[in-house]
């Protein structure tokens, strides 16, 4: 009885102990470091944070940031991505393990055990999740360093670029250096273009994103790079409705603004303005001047696209074709995809970019 006695009392200071590390150390689901080396990297939003020296797994809680990553030829220290990047299939030619990269967020919601289980030296956290007090406590809690990706203007994409290449180091950093540098000769050479527009001469442009009546605001990555090409955004200084980091223009405001030219982000909304009734009546409908911007590795444009270069070109060559006549865009399109990113195009693949279908698939799906 005594020997069954001393059995207890050990099984009872166990379990004290037990508890009284779980206090100590706080929670089991916060990852502790110690004894590595460290460096500072400068986020979006210019924050120092210390990541270890080698970030050998990356996890991305943000679309741009795996782009990124696949584009500089890291996509193997990718840990975990956003489905929707899973679905384009040159970003999966680029990196063929893309479709077995975990998706540890649905919608705008983390699962933080999942994320927690990948063990990720560093966290690439959207802003605009950032800015959701539920996702950035999620993101806090794990202990794990993260660094915040904002890039409302084409110049903070720029500077994401740098960080995300300075994260990944190496030969990694000198590709997305290359990138930059072709985003900001592009910057360059439309800003050129521009300054001979006449202001009473501009193009009046509505700009959806994902649908119908979601469009830019006045920190929406689009104002920057439309604004650039020399064309008005119409719906720039409006009092839009605001959905978190959304903006939504009502259908009587998009009549109201009557606007030359409407850029959809994918193809089927353009053909929803062309095809139903209830835009008959738009003028950019009826003059035929609705286009769906093109995608190839990303979407070009698109909030978080990496190729919102080859976006303001296509939308100089589409508006101001004269302007833009000595610009051969499938020439700089063709040349950047085998000289920076390894993959030799053909006119068939070129077309599929410019009509904004067929180079993207279910999530999951295989390339193959």
């Amino acid at each position: 009885m005594k020997h069954l006695k001393h059995i207890k009392n050990i099984s009872l200071q166990t379990f004290l102990l037990t508890i009284i590390l779980f206090m100590i150390t706080g929670c089991s689901s916060v990852r502790s470091d110690t004894h590595r080396e460290e460096r500072t990297i400068i986020d979006g939003l210019g924050r120092e944070v210390a990541i270890p020296v080698d970030c050998n797994t990356i996890a991305c809680v943000d679309s741009f940031a795996s782009e990124v990553m696949i584009l500089i030829g890291d996509g193997e220290k990718m840990c975990c991505c956003p489905g929707g990047v899973k679905s384009d299939t040159l970003l999966q030619e680029i990196y063929p393990n893309l479709e077995n990269v975990s998706v540890v967020q649905s919608g705008g919601d983390i699962n933080a055990e999942a994320l927690l289980s990948l063990n990720p030296d560093v966290i690439l956290f959207k802003y605009g999740m950032y800015l959701v007090p539920e996702q950035k406590e999620k993101i806090e809690k794990l202990g794990i360093p993260y660094l915040v990706t904002k890039y409302e203007t084409m110049e903070e994409q720029i500077d994401m670029l740098r960080m995300i290449g300075d994260v990944c180091g190496s030969s990694s950093k000198e590709k997305a250096e290359e990138i930059a540098l072709y985003y900001e000769n592009t910057i360059q050479l439309v800003n050129e273009k521009t300054r001979q527009i006449p202001s009473n001469e501009k193009v009046r442009i509505y700009h959806t994103l994902n649908g119908v009546n979601r469009t830019d605001g006045d920190s929406s990555l689009g104002t920057s790079w439309i604004a650039a090409v020399g064309c008005e955004n119409v719906s720039v200084g409006e009092d839009l409705l605001t959905e978190k980091d959304m903006y939504i223009a009502s259908t009587e405001q998009i009549f109201v603004w009557d606007p030359d030219i409407v850029i959809c982000n994918d193809s089927p909304t353009a053909e929803f303005f062309r095809s139903n009734d209830m835009f008959s009546g738009l003028r950019a409908v009826q003059d035929g001047h609705i286009y769906n911007i093109p995608v190839g590795a990303t979407r070009w444009g698109q909030q978080g696209s990496v190729e919102t270069f080859f976006g303001m070109l296509w939308l100089g060559k589409t508006v101001y074709p004269e302007l833009y006549q000595d610009v051969d865009l499938k020439k700089e399109v063709f040349n950047f995809y085998e000289n920076t990113l390894g993959i030799s195009l053909n006119d068939e693949i070129y077309n599929k970019m410019l009509s904004g279908t067929g180079l993207r698939v279910p999530s999951g799906t295989s390339k193959k």
